[in-house]
C-alpha cells in the first residue's frame, strides 16, 4: 500500500515539472517575438518640367517688366527719394511727388503804340513802360508790379542797316549769330533752336527761340523774328519768364499780326 501510495507522488510530481516547463516556454516565445514595422517607402522621383529657353525672334523680355519700377537716370537724380532695405538705399520712382504748380493764364490788354522814329504801329500789353532812347530802337519794358518770377518782360523793335547784296539767307546768319550772342551774358546755361521761315509786315524772313536760366536760376524764354522791310533789317524780340512764354508767344502773334508802315 505504500508502495502504490509512493508511486502516485511520483506520478504528480513529474506532471506538476512538465506542466511548469510548458508555461515558460510559451512565456519565452512571447517575449522574443519583438513588433515589426514595415520597410521604409523608397523616395518618389518627382519629374521637373523641362522649359524651352530659346524665345520667338524677336521677343523682348524687358516688356513683360513694370515700367514703374525702372527708373530713368534723369529722373531717378531729379526725385531724391529713397527708401531702405537695411543699409542700401533703393531710389524708387516718388509717385506720390507734388507737381511744380502751374502758373494760372494771363488775360492781356492791348493798346496802340507808334514809334515814330521806326515809322511803326502795332498793339500791345497796356500800360509798359516806353524806352525810346536810341534812335533805331523801340523798347517796351513791364513796369516793376506786374514782374513775375523775378523777370521783366521786354519787347523791342529795331531797324538796322544792311547793304544792297543782303539777302534773305543773310537774315538766317544773322538771326543765328543774335541767337548766340543773347546766351553769352548772364547766362548760366543756354539753349536756341534751330530757325524757321516766316513772314514779319508782308516780308520773307526767319525767328527762332531761346531758353536761358540766369545765374539766379531765373529761366527765361523769348523769340527774335527778323526780315527785310525797306532796304533795312527789322527785328522783333519777345522775352519773358520761362513758365509765361506761352501767354507771351500770344502777345508776340498780336503784334505781328497789328505791326504797320506809318
Amino acid at each position: 500500500m505504500k508502495r502504490n501510495s509512493l508511486i502516485i507522488i511520483l506520478i504528480l510530481a513529474v506532471a506538476l515539472l512538465i506542466s511548469g516547463c510548458d508555461n515558460k516556454d510559451k512565456a519565452a516565445e512571447q517575449a522574443t517575438e519583438a513588433p515589426t514595422q514595415p520597410m521604409p517607402m523608397e523616395p518618389t522621383q518627382i519629374p521637373v518640367p523641362e522649359f524651352d529657353m530659346e524665345l520667338p525672334e524677336g521677343y523682348d523680355p524687358s516688356t513683360e517688366e513694370d515700367p514703374g519700377s525702372i527708373i530713368g537716370g534723369d529722373e531717378a537724380a531729379a526725385a531724391d527719394v529713397h527708401i531702405y532695405a537695411g543699409s542700401s538705399p533703393i531710389p524708387i520712382d516718388p509717385v506720390d511727388m507734388p507737381s511744380p504748380t502751374p502758373r494760372q493764364a494771363l488775360a492781356f490788354t492791348y493798346a496802340k503804340y507808334t514809334a515814330d522814329k521806326l515809322g511803326l504801329s502795332f498793339e500791345s500789353v497796356a500800360g509798359y513802360d516806353v524806352d525810346d532812347s536810341q534812335e533805331n530802337v523801340y523798347r517796351l519794358i513791364e513796369p516793376a508790379g506786374l514782374v513775375k518770377d523775378n523777370y521783366a518782360v521786354e519787347i523791342s523793335l529795331s531797324f538796322a542797316p544792311i547793304t544792297k547784296n543782303y539777302s534773305i539767307n543773310n537774315v538766317r546768319t544773322d538771326l543765328r549769330s543774335t541767337l548766340d550772342n543773347l546766351g553769352k551774358v548772364n547766362y548760366k546755361t543756354w539753349e536756341a533752336t534751330g530757325t524757321s521761315k516766316r513772314s514779319l509786315l508782308g516780308k520773307d524772313g526767319y525767328y527762332g527761340n531761346y531758353r536761358g536760366v540766369l545765374f539766379d536760376g531765373t529761366i527765361v524764354r523769348g523769340r527774335v523774328h527778323m526780315a527785310i522791310v525797306n532796304d533795312k533789317l527789322l527785328t522783333l524780340h519777345v522775352s519773358c519768364p520761362g513758365w509765361y512764354n506761352t501767354d507771351y508767344m500770344g502777345v508776340y502773334s498780336h503784334i505781328r499780326s497789328t505791326l504797320k508802315l506809318l
